[in-house]
């Protein structure tokens, strides 16, 4: 059989981030690999997780030489990967197929592919794509017809987005192909308020596509505004699986939006992990908060909910209405929301992000002083990120808000990048970085963020000076 690598290139090979730099989750490589180990020999190379060097990198490859290789980014912010890597391959193994894919190919193709190093780029869910791919290199299959970009004799061919209609259809991910002690006994990051609630644990995606339609959200060009599930009893018996497997206690969903599934799927979710007795606690990244009441609280709790992400976005009306488009309906009844899940004794972050285009001083203020008062036991503070061909990207053109005044602006996820009359990029910098470390880190709330993080006070310390000092640049 022929041999392909997939591979997610060191993060590190750009810059050491402590903000932006995770561990990515394993299960997306492994899906991927799901689809095609019937028909190549595949390999999963994480180099993020490893922290390999370009020359360790280099070694590895030197010795297998796939015949394929297929490179996942997540985010455009360390889109350099990228390019380093598929140039790394392209010197050592010049006849090999290098296939791009991940978050930043899907929103950024056209500026990826005149890369003379990367052969063909996915666009959306690359599953199918994949496989239909390698089927067409080793069996002469045609090529797909969705989901792929190249170059054929001068031309540039730009297919529609591939997506998976039905998740049910797809295999579990092939978890025998990495080490999955070694990963589910290490969080995604170092601090991190979302750490694990306990080891070892699975990070699982079971929804796909979010209907919001928010300004800065890029998910709907990536997944979709449809929300679509997989079969809620074909998770819970691949948590089972993973439980007898693995001795897995513990589950991050890393969905989009968990609550957001049609035909009661979070319900009928929870209720089986009850009924078969899953016994995992677990917590969400992203969480609907208006999709929120007190029986899917009650449920959540025992199913073994013990934390939830929700995103509030915004402490003004005005902004979160008009600018961002979230659909909460009242800034009072999410204050409530939380509170609701607090008496359920499940922790609770928000999200918040400041420096739209048209906000004003005031406006940010008043999203900070809601944030520091809406209950929740832990506070992110984010800058505007204008994201390409969001609709926040769109804004800022028109406006020439955009400091850089690129028709493709740099992601960076610490520093601001939108301009006002009334405050500069800096300012928001700035604000964003103190404010976190006053709200979260007051005396009366150190204790549950050490708690939340598995962090001691001399860790979280060197991190806040960190996250200061970084301020200078």
């Amino acid at each position: 059989m022929k041999k392909l690598w997939l591979i997610y290139p060191n993060q590190r090979w750009v810059k050491q981030d402590i903000g932006t730099t995770w561990n990515l989750n394993p299960a997306t490589l492994c899906l991927l690999a799901a689809m095609v180990r019937d028909i190549v020999d595949v390999t999963i190379v994480d180099a993020q997780f490893y922290d390999m060097s370009k020359t360790e990198f280099s070694e590895l490859l030197r010795e297998a030489k796939p015949d394929f290789v297929g490179i996942s980014v997540l985010t455009s912010e360390y889109k350099e990967t990228l390019d380093i890597a598929a140039g790394i391959v392209r010197e050592i193994c010049p006849s090999a197929t290098i296939i791009a894919g991940g978050v930043h190919v899907t929103t950024t193709v056209e500026f990826i592919l005149p890369n003379p190093a990367i052969d063909y780029c996915v666009i959306g869910e690359g599953e199918y794509v994949l496989r239909d791919l390698i089927k067409h290199f080793t069996r002469g299959t045609p090529l797909p017809v969705v989901g792929l970009a190249y170059e054929e004799k001068g031309r540039v061919i730009i297919q529609q987005r591939a997506l998976v209609d039905d998740l049910s259809k797809l295999p579990w991910p092939a978890y025998d192909l990495i080490d999955f002690v070694a990963y589910s006994h290490s969080a995604p990051r170092t601090f991190n308020p979302q750490s694990p609630p306990d080891v070892p644990y699975v990070r699982m995606v079971t929804t796909r596509g979010c209907p919001c339609g928010c300004c800065f959200c890029q998910v709907e060009l990536i997944s979709g505004r449809q929300v679509r599930t997989r079969d809620p009893e074909d998770v819970v018996n691949e948590l089972l699986y993973l439980k007898k497997t693995y001795g897995v206690r513990a589950i991050i969903f890393d969905d989009d939006n968990l609550l957001m599934g049609k035909n009661n799927f979070a319900e009928k979710l929870f209720t089986l992990m009850v009924e078969n007795d899953v016994g995992m606690k677990w917590i969400a990244i992203a969480f609907a908060l208006f999709m929120l009441n007190e029986e899917m609280l009650k449920l959540m709790k025992a199913s073994g909910c013990i934390g939830v992400n929700v995103a509030i976005e915004s402490g003004n009306e005005r902004v979160l209405k008009e600018v961002i488009g979230k659909p909460i309906k009242s800034l009072d009844m999410a204050k409530q929301i939380i509170k609701m899940i607090k008496d359920y004794d499940i922790y609770c972050l928000a999200n918040f992000i400041i420096g739209f285009p048209t906000e004003t001083w005031e406006e940010i203020r008043e999203t900070i002083s809601y944030a520091e008062h809406c209950g929740a036991d832990y506070i992110k503070i984010f800058v505007a990120v204008p994201l390409y061909k969001t609709r926040l990207y769109y804004k800022a053109m028109e406006l020439g808000a955009l400091e850089c005044n690129e028709d493709y602006p740099k992601v960076d996820w610490r520093y601001a990048q939108i301009k006002s009359d009334e405050w500069t990029p800096r300012d928001i910098s700035i604000l964003r970085a103190f404010e976190w470390d006053r709200i979260n880190f007051s005396p009366h709330k150190i204790e549950r963020v050490l708690k939340m993080c598995d962090a001691t006070f001399d860790e979280i310390k060197g991190i806040r000076k960190k996250t200061r000092d970084a301020m200078e640049l």
